[in-house]
Formats: C-alpha cells, structure tokens, sequence
C-alpha cells in the first residue's frame, strides 16, 4: 500500500487529471442515457476533424505500444521492456476476455436503422458493429501513455501524457467505434494494468533490496 501511495504522490500531475476524469465520467454515465452521451459527441464534426481524429485514434492502436516497447529493447532498457510488455499483455488479456464475454454491440448496430440519419461514420474508416465492451484503443493509450507517466523524469509531462490518453479515447466515439462507457471502462482497464504490473515490480525491487545489502555486508566482514 505504502507503494502505491508513493507512486501516486510521485505522479500527481497524471494521476490527479485521471482521479477528475473517474468523477467526472461517472456523474455523465449516471446522468444521460448511452443514447445521449453517443449522439451528444458523435455529433460534433467537421470535415478537418475527420481527418485530424483519424490520426489521433492510433495513439491508442497496439502497434504504438508495441513501437515503445521495440524502442526499449534496442536501447537495452530491459527492466521497463518486461514491465511495459507486462502491461500491454495484462491490458490485452482483460480486454478481449471481457469484449468476447459481453459481446456488446458497437453503435451501428445498437441504432440499427436509425444510423444512416444519426451516427456520423468517417469514410476511411472501417466501423465495426460487435464486441464493443470495453474499447481497447482506450485501454491500450490509458496503459502506454499512465506507463509513459511513470516512468518518465519530468513528471509535468503525465498531464500531457493524460490529454493524449482522452485524445484517443475520444477518438472511439467521434469514429462511431465504441459508447462512452466503453472507453470510460477501456481508459480504467489501461491504467490499473500499469499501476498493478508497476508496482509488483517497485514492489519486488523495495523488497529485495535489503537482502542484498545484506548479503554484501555479510560477505564483507568475512572477507576482514
């Protein structure tokens, strides 16, 4: 526990702006209906927005985690390689075994025929219609970027890391992907798998540090 509080206080400036967005998102999702939420967001478009969101939906897309990850490995940083792998695969896992088990359906099939008239849909982009429980763009670009947040030494930075988490997320809606809750639901699934995979390793790093120190101080006195 002393961990977690400690890798809270330490990253505030994400952890703070995600504490607001929970609230926030919450009082949305028990105030308006899934209905209201889609179609109040959705509905916002323009054609340089079409564009401008497509790009920004692939900040949560695997394949930009998995570019970080690539990244760490060629630099050698092998101890944030396992721990960043171990949390796209946490995030992955939880994901998929909760989209196949719900198996909700994604906006264009919930307003079934209404969607022509209702649902804004980007011609480029391909929309699916099942599985839409939680979103795993969002989980994913809530994994990388609460990741990026912790290990990242200017921690200012976790606010930009955070915008860039809702960027994707919003993208979902704007795209006619997923619902507010699902990326509300995808956003929390990203973020507790960074917070539970980092800190078991702080956990397990804090914890076998006095044995070693130990070990070193015993070797050392037999050595005088």
């Amino acid at each position: 526990m002393k961990t977690l509080i400690t890798l809270f206080r330490k990253n505030i400036y994400f952890f703070l702006p995600f504490l607001l967005w929970l609230i926030v998102g919450g009082v949305m999702l028990a105030t308006y209906s899934q209905r209201e939420l889609f179609l109040g967001i959705n509905g916002e478009h323009s054609d340089w927005a079409d564009v401008l969101v497509t790009g920004l939906t692939y900040l949560g897309d695997g394949i930009m985690f998995g570019i970080l990850l690539f990244l760490m490995l060629v630099t050698q940083r092998f101890r944030l390689f396992f721990i960043g792998l171990a949390v796209l695969l946490l995030v992955t896992l939880i994901v998929q075994v909760a989209k196949h088990y719900f198996n909700a359906p994604r906006p264009i099939s919930y307003f079934g025929d209404e969607t022509a008239t209702l649902v804004h849909t980007v011609k480029w982009v391909s929309v699916h219609s099942s599985c839409s429980f939680p979103s795993g763009h969002s989980a994913a670009a809530f994994g990388m970027f609460s990741f990026l947040a912790l290990i990242w030494n200017n921690k200012k930075a976790g606010l930009l890391f955070f915008i860039m988490g809702i960027c994707a997320a919003y993208s979902r809606i704007y795209l006619a992907q997923h619902f507010f809750a699902d990326v509300y639901a995808g956003s929390i699934v990203g973020t507790l798998s960074t917070v539970i995979v980092y800190g078991f390793f702080k956990f397990r790093h804090t914890t076998s540090s006095p044995e070693v120190c130990a070990e070193a101080l015993l070797q050392a006195n037999t050595t005088t």
